[in-house]
C-alpha cells in the first residue's frame, strides 16, 4: 500500500500542541492552514490526529516566507512547487501592509507601512490638520 509506505518515511509524530510550541503558530492558525490546503491535513481524526516532520518543515517555511512579506497564496504556491512565477514579478506576491487612520466615521486614510515608518511625524501632523477640518 503506497499510503503505508509514505507514513513510514515521515518518521516522528507530533500533536498539534507540539507543532504550536515548535513553530510559534497557534493551534487555530495551524488548523486554518490545513483548512485552506496550505499544509496537508493530519493523519487520524480529532484528538487522535498527528502530524509529521513534513508538517513541521512546511510550517517553519511558512514562517520564513511570511517574514519576507509574501502573501498566503504565494506561500501556498511555493509549498506546492508552483511558485516559479516569483522570479518574473516578485512585487505581485508581496503583502501590501497598510496602517489605517480614521479621520471621522466613514472616512479613513490608509498609508503604506513603509511610508508610515519613514515619515511618521509628518503623517501624524497631517492627520491632525485633516481632523481639524472635519
Amino acid at each position: 500500500m503506497p499510503g503505508k509506505e509514505s507514513d513510514k518515511n515521515k518518521t516522528k509524530k507530533y500533536t498539534i500542541e507540539d507543532l504550536s510550541n515548535l513553530t510559534g503558530f497557534s493551534r487555530r492558525t495551524i488548523r486554518f492552514y490545513v483548512q485552506k490546503n496550505i499544509i496537508e491535513p493530519p493523519s487520524g481524526r480529532g484528538k487522535g490526529g498527528f502530524y509529521y516532520d513534513n508538517h513541521l518543515s512546511n510550517l517553519l517555511e511558512i514562517r520564513l516566507l511570511q517574514e519576507q512579506k509574501l502573501n498566503l497564496n504565494s506561500i501556498k504556491n511555493i509549498l506546492r512547487g508552483t511558485g516559479h512565477q516569483l522570479k518574473e514579478d516578485p512585487e505581485k506576491y508581496v503583502r501590501d501592509l497598510r496602517v489605517r487612520y480614521e479621520i471621522v466615521p466613514g472616512l479613513e486614510i490608509n498609508i503604506s507601512r513603509d511610508l508610515e515608518e519613514k515619515k511618521n511625524k509628518k503623517i501624524l501632523e497631517t492627520i491632525r490638520m485633516i481632523k481639524s477640518i472635519f
